[in-house]
């Protein structure tokens, strides 16, 4: 077996630790060899266009295990894309990465798509720019409410590469069930 075959085992295992100690957020996941399938419930993000936009809370994404991971990062696609500017509105492809590092996973992927789900992330350098009528909100009361996942010992996401005071690398964490809100994903640059 592949490294890449390896990782993707243990990526799916992360998963399944996820989706169980989250049950009312993950409806469903699925696996195929190169792709995980999450329906996601209880996850509020705007759709549509700039005026008639609407918030649901119900989504399905997938993310794509490209041919050379993980030394390429996974992919992840909104079934039906959200309207936020690091979003393809064609394809719905999302932006996850800003500086990707080999040892991130699925966790940290979910993570972050979930931050750009609310709203409370984005990168807006040009080139990451999908959606350009989609505004990034100003205030901290633009953000939509996202419900906290539950994050079993093994899922413990990768901390951002610059620490804030909200951050703690993973030796400095107790070994018990966190909140997704024990780690920061905040970077807007």
């Amino acid at each position: 077996m592949s490294l890449r075959n390896r990782r993707i085992d243990t990526e799916w295992q992360l998963l399944e630790a996820l989706a169980k100690a989250n049950r009312s957020t993950f409806a469903a996941i699925s696996r195929s060899e190169d792709e995980f399938r999450i329906d996601m419930r209880e996850s509020p993000a705007w759709v549509g266009g700039r005026h008639e936009r609407h918030i649901e809370t119900e989504h399905a994404i997938r993310y794509d295990y490209p041919r050379y991971y993980p030394s390429l990062p996974l992919e992840g696609y909104f079934v039906r894309p959200i309207f936020h500017v690091n979003v393809d509105p064609a394809t719905g492809f999302v932006c996850l990465w800003q500086d990707y590092r080999p040892a991130q996973t699925i966790v940290d992927a979910i993570l972050i798509t979930r931050a750009i789900m609310s709203g409370s992330v984005a990168n807006l350098s040009p080139e990451h720019r999908m959606q350009q009528d989609a505004a990034f909100p100003r205030h901290e009361s633009d953000v939509l409410p996202m419900p906290s996942l539950t994050l079993p010992t093994i899922c413990r996401p990768l901390p951002p590469s610059r620490r804030t005071g909200r951050q703690r690398l993973t030796s400095e964490l107790d070994d018990h069930a966190l909140r997704e809100s024990d780690f920061a994903i905040s970077d807007t640059e």
